[in-house]
């Protein structure tokens, strides 16, 4: 199915006034792909159709929002990522809260989509210290617009898929099975506080060790990524670590923000 494209500026403005989201700090490209999503699932030809279809179904800005943040996503995608994490960049950040006798760990999934990144970042930090992790008050934020997305975070309830990546150690040690489900155990739970946030419009959050933000900036404007930049230099800790996707880097303004920590694995250090 093919469609039209007059109004699309008339439907970015109403998503903007009905829900509060710009989506114009995503790429128009992008968006048009998204958009034609929904349309061809209302069988619609044209954006002034899907205004009157979210007119007459308020319940559909919640899968327009689930396809513009496209969830794809699985635990420890990118199993090196997480490697050079687990192994070099934690014991990093476990070693300044030695020296400066602090127990606090703050952590920002940013664009979390249903949970299993910042599981992920759960399960490396619980596998690591053991039972002193008792001794560290840890909180890693889960953040998305998707409420969608977010309550399957929070039901912490995965398919087999989800964890072809997962060690098979660590699925068992930290998860239930019911036949073909797996639920991850309260003690990962615990430490990841889902919330729905809008990083285009809202403030960041503060005091951070880590921010992770892997797969989502290729898809907003080049002036969008450079202002997200800034606000995570803004959030981060000094000595703080900055977690981008394979094929995402710092943009030309912001080269000074982040020293290159690990640049196979898109990791940056602020200084």
């Amino acid at each position: 199915m093919t469609f039209a494209e007059p109004d699309f500026d008339l439907l970015v403005r109403k998503i903007l006034r009905e829900r509060g989201f710009d989506c114009r700090q995503y790429r128009e490209s992008y968006l048009k792909r998204r958009f034609g999503v929904r349309l061809r699932a209302w069988k619609i030809a044209t954006f002034t159709d899907y205004v009157s279809i979210l007119d007459q179904h308020p319940e559909e800005y919640n899968k327009l929002f689930d396809d513009i943040t496209i969830n794809v996503t699985q635990f420890f995608r990118d199993i090196t990522a997480y490697d050079t994490f687990d192994k070099t960049v934690l014991p990093l950040v476990l070693a300044a809260k030695k020296k400066t006798q602090s127990n606090i760990i703050r952590i920002w999934s940013c664009g979390c989509s249903s949970g299993e990144e910042p599981y992920s970042i759960a399960l490396c930090l619980a596998d690591r210290l053991g039972t002193k992790i008792n001794n560290y008050s840890i909180t890693i934020f889960g953040s998305d617009i998707d409420d969608l997305s977010l309550n399957r975070g929070r039901a912490g309830i995965y398919g087999a898929a989800s964890l072809e990546n997962a060690p098979a150690d660590i699925v068992a040690k930290y998860f239930v099975q019911d036949g073909n489900k797996f639920a991850i155990k309260d003690e990962i739970k615990s430490l990841v506080k889902f919330i729905k946030h809008d990083f285009i419009r809202e403030e960041p959050f503060k005091n951070l060790d880590l921010v992770f933000c892997r797969n989502v900036m290729i898809y907003l404007t080049r002036e969008m990524q450079t202002r997200l930049l800034v606000n995570f230099y803004k959030s981060i800790n000094a000595k703080g670590f900055l977690i981008l996707g394979k094929v995402e880097g710092l943009m030309s303004a912001n080269e000074g923000l982040f020293e290159r920590f690990n640049i196979t694995e898109r990791i940056y250090q602020k200084g």
